[in-house]
């Protein structure tokens, strides 16, 4: 059985995962696993500079595709799966994911083809996939399962780790902090929802991949962090627009917006951190009932029309 594993890893973590995710399969002598790395024409740097960081602010956040370099897949082999693999920026996906779905050559890619969905995000997620459920239903493919790890340190821990991750390309753990991104325990335990998606191939039945998956834990949300997400989404909205009036991701005459942004933003984030924090975590106790149908849907695939 053939699986081809579409992912964009900028330091090398979410290929970690998708390693260590696949590896039952990769090590079973009845399964062919290709990993095809995707990217675009214009190549982010990693460690970030500032103003490169927070430029990609709102190309992110409204999904605009850029030029993509050829995608190597092998067009003569007939895929059982497709594993999607993504980073979240900005809470949406990757702009290289974010591009791929809305390349000319996706739509030969996924038609009618099964896909898994795995996410390496800081730990907001669920309006990404959201985004990513529309376009593969766009593309006329069928979203099957979905694997998600998250940084499961404090919002501001992680904030300030991820912060001098991606700016000074340091993870190690520093002045009482831990390390930054997703825990090594929690990728190599990744490795169980593999097993999951072997046996279901091997058995030719993927109709219950997610209740299967999620019964060993693939999907795991927190209901204020969904408040908190819902919030930010229509900021970083209203912050886009502000920044696009100025030119696109090209253009300079919008870095003086971005630099006010790069200053804006992370000050934003600790001052109103504690506090939006505390009022989502209030509200997710009082609407449980509401959040609870709502959580229900986002650890399945189906899409709201």
């Amino acid at each position: 059985m053939k699986v081809l594993v579409l992912y964009y890893s900028q330091t090398g973590q979410l290929k970690e995962i998708a390693n260590k995710f696949l590896s039952p399969l990769v090590q079973d002598d009845q399964m062919e696993v290709d990993f095809v790395r995707v990217e675009t024409e214009h190549e982010f740097p990693f460690p970030w500079t500032r103003l490169t960081f927070f430029n990609a602010f709102p190309e992110s956040v409204f999904g605009v595709p850029f030029k993509m370099k050829p995608i190597d897949v092998d067009r003569s082999k007939d895929y059982d799966l497709i594993v999607l693999a993504y980073t979240v920026w900005y809470l949406n996906p990757s702009i290289p994911i974010s591009s791929l779905l809305q390349n000319e050559a996706a739509s030969k890619i996924f038609a009618g083809k099964k896909v898994v969905t795995l996410i390496g995000s800081r730990n907001m997620w669920v309006l990404a996939q959201e985004r990513v459920k529309r376009h593969l239903k766009d593309l006329k493919a069928e979203l099957i399962g979905n694997v998600v790890l998250i940084d499961r340190n404090k919002n501001l821990v992680s904030i300030i780790t991820i912060i001098r991750w991606m700016f000074y390309g340091k993870k190690n753990p520093f002045w009482g902090f831990p390390s930054a991104g997703i825990i090594q325990e929690d990728i190599e335990a990744s490795k169980r929802f593999g097993d999951v998606v072997l046996a279901r191939l091997k058995q030719n039945d993927l109709s219950d991949m997610q209740e299967k998956l999620n019964a060993e834990g693939a999907v795991e949300i927190n209901p204020s962090l969904v408040i908190l997400e819902k919030r930010a989404t229509k900021l970083f909205h209203m912050y886009g627009k502000f920044l696009t009036r100025k030119g696109g991701f090209f253009d300079e005459e919008r870095l003086g917006r971005v630099s006010l942004l790069s200053y804006l933003l992370p000050i934003g984030a600790f001052i109103l951190s504690p506090v939006t924090t505390l009022s989502s975590f209030l509200i997710s106790i009082i609407k449980r009932k509401e959040l609870a149908s709502e959580i229900r849907y986002y650890k399945q695939n189906s899409l709201r029309e």
